[in-house]
Order: structure tokens, then sequence, then C-alpha cells
């Protein structure tokens, strides 16, 4: 990714692959959309005493131009991620979803 990107864990170690599976991923999403202006992600591992298993919860913070995009992975919602790299991969899928839209909507905006 040309632009910033700030990786940001919380509740648990960095690592070096997941760091470069959310590269990747970053990357895919400035192919699909070279607008962006930065992008963070947070990695957690939420601490729980009555769960059994690690569950992650992941967020994309998308800054475009007059927008944030905010895309967020979080086991409270809905079944949570035992595998944090699945987690990054939902969230940025999300990402892409919500940055699609606003592709769409910049796109209908200048055709008028």
């Amino acid at each position: 990714m040309k632009r910033a990107l700030q990786i940001t864990y919380r509740g648990m170690a960095t690592s070096d692959g997941l760091n470069e599976h959310i590269r990747d991923h970053a990357d895919k999403l400035e192919q699909f959309f070279d607008g962006i202006v930065g992008c963070h992600v947070v990695v957690e591992e939420p601490h729980r005493h009555k769960q059994q298993g690690k569950h992650f919860h992941v967020r994309v913070d998308l800054t475009v131009p007059g927008k944030n995009i905010v895309a967020a992975r979080d086991p409270e919602q809905r079944a949570g991620h035992e595998d944090a790299y699945q987690a990054v991969t939902d969230a940025f899928e999300a990402a892409r979803r919500q940055l699609q839209h606003y592709a769409e909507t910049l796109h209908a905006h200048h055709a008028r």
C-alpha cells in the first residue's frame, strides 16, 4: 500500500505473518480503489474469563476523500473467529464492499 498503513495489536503479540496478511489485503484494496488516503487495522484478542477458545476482533478504518469507512468483525455481533487470519480476511471483505459502494456513489455523482 502506497498510503499510510498502521497496524495495532491489542491483547496479543505482534505477528509478522499477520502483518504480511494485512499488507496483502491493504494492497488489494488499493488496487480496487486508488483514492485511499490511510488505513488503520486493529487486531484484538479480548480477555474473557468464561469463554473457551480465542476469538479475534478486527477493525479496518479506511480514510478516503470526504469519508471514513469502518469495517469490523466482532464476535459479539456474530460467531467469532478463532482464526485471526480469517477475521482479517472477513473485515477487509466488508471494507471492500463499503469501498465499492463509496466508489459507485462517487461515480454516480460525477456522472451527472
